[in-house]
């Protein structure tokens, strides 16, 4: 006996993979015109984009040429009498934490563009922030950019700009800004600490008070004689910048390639559901007919 219960049966939801690259093909003409046109897009955006050239330094801090251990035996002899004077002698010429600090500070960047007169050059015109500040904050997050090695104690400082040439002048421009501070403020204490030793010295009779005056003296003479000596005060210029050749952007060729890919999927996507939506139609016709 013939079973009378109907059968039921169930729309197939898995994607045919066989039946999808067939509508693909089907559509290959309208894929690629896609492609072709996202394509032609992104060749025109990449000839038309401003090409950015990477100029790049690389320092290192300067070691105490010296003085370090001369001042480490004041230090030891004569420490509490310096520091009420308040002469540090921890450590005599360049501490390194505190060049690296002024090599990242904002003051750095704030008195090279005030120097080199760069705010119009930074701050597109009818920007409502324009000024110093905002010249500022573009050349810290567009234009200027540090990493430091921690194994061999270097410092890169990379700057990307339209023109290469301009590029690497400020690259070595913003490392010889930063050696100059340091210098400036090593002969400002230095300067400082005699002329209060010198007062010191004249209102003391005791001699032993007044020897270690001018061992004070001696020392700042000589942190005085090394500043004034050394160009590189603060950081040594292990690989200065030189004039870039190639651009780091725009990438050209990934640009269209990455045009003609988005080209293909989106025509991939529109033919897929083009077909989604037609199928879906014949099936919406089907049932009204049937329903008549």
């Amino acid at each position: 006996m013939k079973s009378t219960e109907p059968v039921t049966t169930y729309a197939d939801d898995t994607i045919d993979v066989i039946a999808l690259w067939c509508l693909l093909w089907g559509q290959k003409v309208l894929i690629a015109i896609f492609a072709g046109v996202f394509g032609a897009v992104a060749v025109i955006l990449a000839l038309i984009a401003t090409p950015v050239y990477r100029a790049e330094v690389v320092v290192t801090p300067v070691a105490d040429s010296g003085l370090g251990n001369a001042a480490s035996s004041l230090a030891g002899r004569f420490g509490g009498l310096a520091s009420l004077a308040g002469i540090d002698l921890g450590s005599s010429g360049v501490a390194g934490k505190e060049a690296q600090a002024v090599l990242e500070s904002r003051r750095l960047v704030e008195e090279f563009i005030r120097r080199n007169e760069l705010v119009d050059e930074l701050v597109a015109p009818g920007d409502p922030n324009a000024g110093l500040w905002r010249a500022v904050q573009i050349f810290r997050e567009t234009v200027v950019a540090m990493s430091k090695n921690d194994v061999d104690g270097t410092t890169t400082v990379a700057v990307e700009w339209k023109d290469p040439a301009v590029a690497a002048m400020w690259a070595n421009g913003l490392v010889a800004l930063a050696n100059e501070l340091m210098r400036s403020k090593a002969l400002a204490d230095s300067n400082r600490n005699i002329e209060y030793l010198k007062k010191q010295i004249a209102a003391t009779n005791v001699v032993e008070i007044q020897r270690v005056m001018y061992t004070l003296i001696e020392n700042e003479t000589k942190t005085l004689m090394l500043a004034n000596a050394r160009a590189d005060y603060a950081f040594t210029v292990v690989d200065p910048a030189v004039t870039p050749e190639a651009r780091v952007r725009p990438k050209r060729k990934l640009m269209v390639l990455t045009g003609i890919a988005l080209g293909l999927i989106l025509g991939a996507l529109y033919a897929f559901g083009h077909e989604t939506v037609r199928k879906y139609r014949m099936r919406e016709a089907a049932g009204a007919r049937a329903g008549t």
